[in-house]
């Protein structure tokens, strides 16, 4: 399985490059190694958290939100077309970013459009936690990163039993 690529590897602050399709074998192991991660720890990763500079994100919720209809979602270029003015405030951590949390704004429904392993292209009506590990996701691929958003750092003291942290 590959490590997480840690801040500040400038990998992270970088525009990873779009895919082309088909996908190649090589692409192919960077998703499959993707989920292996991603299943290991975490809700979300971004190609560029495992060294891989391409457009391709995993929603990875199906254990978070049992009994809530929730998937794991792979997008591959992935584009923000929508996003609510209504706002939610919600704390983020990031694999790339042990044990640092922030309270982060962000608008509280998306809709994505991406394509999936075959090409074929799609779209995502995101809201909740789904709308918010996608647009950290997406941030990734575009080289903004959740610690640069102006948002209020977090002590792991400050959390109870009940904190959700989007991570």
């Amino acid at each position: 399985m590959k490590n997480i690529v840690l801040y500040p590897n400038p990998i992270l602050d970088k525009v990873s490059n779009e895919v082309v399709f088909p996908l190649d074998e090589e692409t192919k192991s960077d998703i499959k190694d993707m989920w292996d991660v991603v299943k290991a720890d975490g809700v979300g990763l971004a190609a560029p958290q495992i060294g891989v500079s391409k457009q391709i994100c995993i929603i990875h919720l199906s254990e978070v939100e049992r009994g809530k209809q929730a998937q794991d979602i792979l997008l591959i270029n992935p584009k923000i077309v929508f996003e609510s003015r209504v706002e939610s405030l919600m704390i983020e951590g990031c694999l790339s970013f042990p044990e640092q949390f922030y309270e982060i704004w962000r608008p509280a429904n998306v809709n994505i459009e991406y394509y999936d392993e075959q090409g074929k292209k799609k779209l995502l009506k995101a809201r909740d936690l789904i709308a918010r590990v996608a647009q950290h996701e997406v941030d990734h691929l575009q080289g903004k990163l959740f610690i640069k958003k102006g948002g209020r750092k977090m002590d792991p003291s400050e959390f109870t039993e009940s904190t959700v942290i989007a991570e």
